[in-house]
């Protein structure tokens, strides 16, 4: 007598089968609600970190030139109308020799720091060198994302300040959330 073994070739029904994709679907939203949530907050982060930096670095930048110069001007003969304000501020600097050394030979570079008129979310230093100097002419955008800048003085005429209060302020939206990080820092003039 042959026995062959009997298969049971039962299948999955429609209701198993309507069942298992919905469990995949559940827990494909559930993963990927969780992922769009960590993007979010990733970003955020990231465009909270971007923000402190470029406050940090522009305040850094300012801080260490007043503490480097010998005077707050007016203005100077290059500087293309830019005069100290609460806004703007133009530093007088001993020029450089090509170590990076002081020349006190009479005449002086100018560091002029404001925001750009044509973009004024940008920081901008532009340096008027003397011929005798190594320091290099021209401007340079040292931050971005500049919301605010003020400058305020120790004297009523800031030409006779030994002391500037700089204050900057970084904003910054990213998925719909604003950043913004605003840092203070005085700093005293080289000889006052």
């Amino acid at each position: 007598m042959d026995s062959k073994p009997i298969l049971n070739l039962h299948g999955f029904t429609i209701i198993e089968l309507i069942t298992g994709l919905a469990i995949i679907g559940l827990v494909s939203i559930l993963v990927a609600s969780v992922y769009i949530a960590h993007f979010r907050l990733f970003s955020n982060q990231n465009t909270a970190i971007d923000v402190a930096s470029q406050n940090k670095l522009a305040l850094d930048e300012i801080v260490n030139q007043i503490r480097q110069s010998q005077s707050v001007v007016t203005t100077c003969a290059d500087c293309a109308g830019d005069t100290t304000s609460a806004t703007v501020l133009v530093l007088q600097l001993w020029p450089q020799d090509a170590s990076d050394e002081p020349l006190d030979n009479g005449n002086y570079d100018y560091i002029v720091y404001k925001r750009d008129a044509t973009d004024n979310t940008k920081l901008v230093r532009k340096i008027v060198a003397d011929a005798s100097s190594s320091r290099t002419s021209g401007p340079k955008i040292i931050a971005t994302t500049i919301s605010d800048l003020q400058f305020t003085y120790d004297n009523a005429n800031p030409t006779q300040a030994g002391e500037v209060t700089t204050s900057v302020t970084t904003t910054a939206t990213s998925q719909g959330k604003t950043q913004t990080t605003t840092q203070k820092a005085k700093a005293v003039l080289r000889n006052k």
